[in-house]
């Protein structure tokens, strides 16, 4: 939680100590750069969307009939790269120094996967809210964010004897959130909102209590940003301000099936007793993000 604090202190916080506004830059300056940041986090949260529920193995094995039965649940943090050079156009405006080029976007959730019934499937789910909105935060911060999904996973190979498993699924998950500032007179907001869905095939082999895997994902996604900001009660009263445009809004989105996103996945797991730690990592080709994941779980 702390990085994503730092997300969003770096896109709102920052954004607004304004007590210098250059002669030379205009509110449209402001703006443009705002689009740019939204279009990065568009492509960020879809990838970050991906990295739950990851579990090394392709497929866990059947609920029922199995002894034991097959399940896992715990929490699993993931991250995808953030590139922030946006924000630094803005910064330069109001002389606010500067940020990272590139941080990360965060994804916390607690998650369970249900091994199938009969026949050799397994399901998973993964869930957080987060709601600090009513909240009295530092320098006037106001966040929501909500995650939830799940993915379907049919094993095409059960990985008995020498042969590998081999999996193939889909998976869905929303990603939403809003962010809120309001301090001093300044006030700012961006709300934010992706589905994401994808097609995935997954090998990986288990050896003893090591599961080195591999995959690739097809994603596709419909993201929105909605972004505003108003100075103007903070600079009202300045004579060197009195045809400026203090105030600004906008939003940018993306559509499913606008784009193809293909991402390569893998990792390992490894299994203690009725415990696994897994970690692993991907790479978005068409947008170059990068992301990884670490977990742990009580699985049987």
């Amino acid at each position: 939680m702390r990085a994503m604090k730092k997300i969003f202190l770096a896109a709102l916080l920052f954004l607004f100590p304004l007590n210098v506004f250059f002669a030379a830059a205009s509110a449209a300056d402001v703006d443009e750069s705002l689009n740019s940041f939204s279009e990065n986090l568009n492509a960020s949260v879809m990838n970050a969307a991906t990295q739950q529920n990851v579990y090394a193995e392709a497929w866990i094995g059947k609920l029922f009939p199995s002894t034991p039965p097959h399940f896992g649940a715990g929490f699993e943090f993931g991250v995808s790269k953030l590139d922030l050079s946006p924000l630094n156009d803005v910064l330069k405006i109001f002389d606010a120094g500067s940020v990272p080029g590139t941080l990360v976007f965060p994804t916390i959730t607690g998650n369970f996967r249900l091994g199938g019934f009969v026949l050799p499937f397994d399901f998973g789910f993964s869930f957080m809210y987060l709601n600090l909105s009513e909240v009295k935060m530092a320098d006037g911060i106001g966040l929501k964010y909500l995650n939830l999904g799940g993915d379907f996973r049919w094993a095409i190979l059960k990985g008995e004897g020498a042969l590998p498993q081999l999996s193939v699924g889909a998976g869905y998950y929303y990603t939403g959130g809003k962010v809120s500032y309001d301090n001093s007179g300044l006030s700012a907001g961006l709300e934010f909102g992706t589905h994401t869905v994808f097609l995935q095939t997954q090998l990986s082999k288990t050896l003893i209590f090591f599961t080195p895997y591999l995959g690739l994902r097809g994603i596709f996604a419909a993201s929105s940003v909605d972004w505003n900001w108003n100075a103007t009660s903070a600079l009202a009263t300045k004579a060197d301000f009195p045809n400026t445009r203090l105030a600004g809004s906008g939003s940018v989105s993306t559509s499913f099936f606008a784009d193809f996103i293909p991402q390569l996945y893998g990792g390992f797991g490894l299994r203690f007793g009725g415990f696994a730690l897994n970690l692993g990592g991907s790479y978005d080709f068409r947008n170059s993000i990068w992301g990884a994941d670490l977990s742990l779980r009580f699985q049987l």
